[in-house]
């Protein structure tokens, strides 16, 4: 029980300090601001894109994976709530990655969502992993 705990929480640190400073990079390039959000991915190519989107969407993957299939397997989750939750999760991974490909010069509106599922996924990272630790 001991070493469940210990590899659980070394894995949440770990984690945490991934978001932070995946947070702290995009903050770097984009200001978190929508017109730098629009100015950093507007120029960029497809295929420019592609290489930044696909790591992001398989690490994000499989965290998401991960946290789920933690809430699934810790007693006291209310499974209804977990598998809501796990939509939710999936969702903004899909959005947070899409984004990028449909912003363009005029693209506000996708900026907008960039920004903003950027910020709820890492909040709903932080709060997966708060309920976790709670739980265990």
């Amino acid at each position: 029980m001991f070493a469940y705990r210990l590899v659980l929480r070394y894995f949440f640190l770990m984690t945490i300090l991934v978001l932070i400073s995946g947070l702290w990079m995009f903050g770097i390039n984009t200001s978190l601001t929508i017109e730098g959000t629009l100015s950093y991915y507007a120029p960029k190519s497809f295929y420019g894109l592609l290489e930044t989107v696909s790591p992001h969407l398989f690490s994000m993957a499989v965290l998401v994976f991960i946290l789920t299939h933690f809430f699934a397997i810790v007693s006291g989750v209310k499974q209804e709530n977990f598998h809501l939750f796990s939509l939710y999760f999936f969702v903004l991974m899909l959005l947070f990655n899409i984004s990028a490909f449909l912003i363009t010069e005029a693209g506000i509106f996708f900026s907008i969502l960039k920004v903003a599922t950027t910020l709820l996924f890492t909040l709903f990272s932080f709060f997966a992993i708060y309920k976790l630790y709670k739980l265990n």
